[in-house]
């Protein structure tokens, strides 16, 4: 199992350092969106992360942002077919007690540092995670703690 876990953040790196991305929404953002994803886990069986996962979808298309979707028990859901494995390291990654994990989450991380900030927990609205997400690219503070 760790060894899995290895080769998955291995290939969660590689991928995070090879991506181009491009924004494309109109309002500005003091951090270059290039350098950010998006992080999304799920659960199949979660009637929430079904709801939501459209309209992450929506902005990822709206920003040109690359989104990695982790699912908690390894099953797609619409949208996001093939995920990747979420482990239990993976989720001692983003989440403070990985054995009790809400979802829908999203964060936004820094393709080249790693460092990742939540943007959002549970259904929220397309105009919520637009607003965070913007937020988030627009804070100083929260732009340097990623860096």
């Amino acid at each position: 199992m760790k060894q899995l876990t290895t080769l998955i953040i291995g290939i969660f790196t590689l991928l995070l350092s090879s991506l181009g991305h491009t924004a494309t929404m109109d309002t500005p953002v003091a951090a270059n969106p290039n350098d950010y994803a998006l992080v999304f886990f799920f659960r199949s069986d979660c009637p929430y992360c079904h709801q939501f996962a459209p309209k992450l979808k929506q902005l990822a298309a709206q920003t040109g942002t690359y989104t990695y979707a982790f699912s908690l028990d390894n099953q797609g859901i619409a949208g996001f077919e093939v995920p990747i494995p979420s482990t239990p390291d993976i989720a001692a990654t983003f989440f403070e007690n990985p054995r009790s994990v809400t979802v829908p989450a999203t964060f936004l991380i820094n393709v080249n540092t790693r460092k990742f900030v939540r943007l959002t927990v549970g259904d929220v609205t397309s105009s919520q995670l637009q607003q965070s997400y913007l937020q988030s690219l627009n804070d100083p503070q929260v732009i340097a703690s990623m860096r």
